[in-house]
């Protein structure tokens, strides 16, 4: 039986926050999708989030895209990444997404949704990919209008505020198109652990000097050079806050994710859109990212969620290693790179110490499609000689 990790942040006190080294740009997902942002301040607006919603092309609530978009760039630039084929679980790279890695942060303090994790094992490497839980598909099939309306919202504020040209204003007068996504491939190190994760971002801030178009070149050196020294903005929508709970509520809540989701990406401000109940944002607040915590900071600790985040990524390694040795033997610990596709299944409740499941059968919901199984690691030079 695998041993059980308790989630209470009282248990993960520890007062320094661990090392995490800066996020790289080391990829990037829909170039075509990369837009900016010239309005960066606070004031107050009038934008109309309903203006062409009934036209809107939006994403679809139930399609299941698991990691497609992050597989398919490391195959795409397996041979300029040149990951090295790691055979031992200490050093094997944890790929998952921005979201998972904020929600798993965020578990300390959150008391009611909870979450399931499959973890896969493959070729020296470890795949997180979050699934839906049952209250979480019972909520995506019963979805009211309203709640579809304000999902459309949040994708219509951000139309308001990005145009496709550092040098244009925005265009909102035309329906959205929810389904475009700019996103960016990091990787960065959090105590021992390597991680490689992709992260939707909203846009490249262009107000306080002047921001040139992406390279007509458009190689992925000079992409990648491009991008590296710009800062980007995460754009948010929130309902007025008019009473001490509502502001109560924003502080325990909000912010922690809005902070998570940012640190991790390199991002220092947050612009939200306050609204009324009727769709209508009438007030722009800038938020730096680092006052977000100190605003919050009689609610939720940064150093516990970063703790956290380390600690469950060593119980992952924990809980594939006690599986290593019971399936295939102590040995194949330092030859995980040879070894069959591994994989668990890891569940939590608020209230509850996280799970372990070694039932989750890949066969019966692959969360690697058989063409990344069958090609990923046929570029990396390997001398098994040397090792």
């Amino acid at each position: 039986m695998q041993p059980e990790l308790h989630t209470h942040p009282d248990i993960n006190t520890k007062p320094s926050f661990p090392k995490f080294n800066r996020p790289k740009i080391i990829g990037y997902i829909g170039l075509e999708n990369l837009l900016y942002a010239r309005r960066i301040k606070n004031e107050n607006v009038n934008f109309d989030l309903n203006l062409h919603i009934d036209k809107a092309i939006r994403k679809p609530q139930n399609k299941d895209v698991k990691l497609d978009d992050l597989l398919k760039f490391l195959l795409e630039h397996e041979r300029r990444l040149n990951f090295p084929l790691e055979t031992n679980l200490k050093n094997a790279k944890i790929f998952c997404y921005r979201g998972l890695m904020t929600c798993v942060a965020c578990t300390p303090y959150e008391n009611k949704d909870p979450w399931k994790i499959v973890v896969i094992l493959f070729k020296g490497n470890i795949f997180l990919c979050a699934r839906d839980t049952e209250e979480k598909i019972y909520q995506k099939n019963n979805m009211t209008d309203q709640e579809k309306k304000f999902t459309s919202w949040g994708y219509k504020f951000e139309q308001y505020m990005l145009s496709e040209n550092p040098h244009a204003e925005p265009n909102p007068d035309v329906p959205v198109d929810e389904t475009k996504e700019f996103s960016i491939v990091f990787t960065t190190n959090l105590n021992d652990h390597t991680i490689v994760y992709g992260a939707e971002m909203d846009g490249i801030r262009c107000d306080k000097a002047p921001v040139p178009s992406a390279p007509t070149d458009q190689t992925s050196e000079n992409i990648l050079q491009y991008l590296s020294d710009k800062e980007f903005i995460e754009l948010k929508t929130s309902r007025h806050i008019q009473f001490a709970k509502q502001e109560n509520n924003f502080r325990r809540y909000k912010t922690k994710k809005w902070w998570c989701q940012s640190f991790l990406a390199n991002i220092d401000t947050i612009v939200c859109g306050f609204r009324d109940d009727n769709g209508i944002v009438e007030e722009l607040k800038v938020y730096p990212i680092k006052d977000l915590a100190k605003m919050s900071e009689r609610f939720w600790k940064p150093n516990v969620c970063f703790n956290f985040l380390d600690t469950f990524f060593t119980y992952v390694k924990r809980c594939l290693s006690r599986k290593i040795k019971h399936e295939c033997g102590e040995k194949a610990l330092n030859h995980i790179h040879k070894l069959p596709l591994l994989s668990l299944m890891l569940e939590w409740r608020p209230g509850m110490p996280i799970q372990v499941s070694e039932s989750y059968n890949h066969e019966d919901d692959p969360i690697l499609p058989q063409y990344f199984i069958e090609n990923y690691g046929k570029s990396l030079v390997n001398d098994e000689n040397s090792r």
